[in-house]
């Protein structure tokens, strides 16, 4: 397993997103590339102990399919709101806007036992409005769990 160099800890992921443990479902961001395809890598450390673990399911823990999902939409709006504080107008701006998922077409290819990282990986492809489209991936050792594309909106942006 490579050791990655962290882009945003806990601490700015905090600021940006609006959950909280256990809901929170990415610890850190390793990879980031602004720009007209924004793409980002994050992480989050499955032990089995985790919370969502205890009952799903007792004595043999699989990672609950939705949360990986959720957990590629937390990624997805790191990167939007990641690019959106950038530049001049970031310091003028006010919290950040909420992005609330719109639309998944995600396939979940294997199931995720602990213990592990999982790693989530997105690149936005393109917007409609206030919908935003990313290429989606999940990746827990070396197989891909979750590939295809989620639509996220974004709510409450300052005009």
């Amino acid at each position: 397993m490579s050791v990655s160099a962290t882009v945003l800890d806990a601490e700015a992921i905090g600021r940006l997103l609006p959950h909280r443990p256990p809901l929170l479902l990415v610890e850190r961001v390793t990879q980031l590339e602004l720009g007209p395809q924004t793409a980002i890598q994050a992480e989050l450390m499955l032990a089995p102990i985790h919370p969502v673990l205890v009952g799903h399911f007792p004595g043999n823990p699989v990672w609950p399919g939705c949360y990986t999902l959720e957990g590629l939409a937390q990624t997805c709006a790191l990167a939007g709101l990641a690019a959106s504080r950038e530049g001049p107008a970031a310091e003028n701006s006010a919290a950040p806007p909420t992005v609330f998922m719109a639309a998944v077409k995600v396939k979940l290819l294997r199931p995720v036992v602990p213990p592990g990282v999982l790693v989530y990986r997105a690149r936005h492809t393109h917007r409609v409005g206030e919908i935003h489209r990313f290429w989606v991936q999940a990746v827990f050792g070396n197989a891909t769990v979750a590939e295809g594309t989620l639509d996220v909106a974004v709510a409450g942006r300052a005009r």
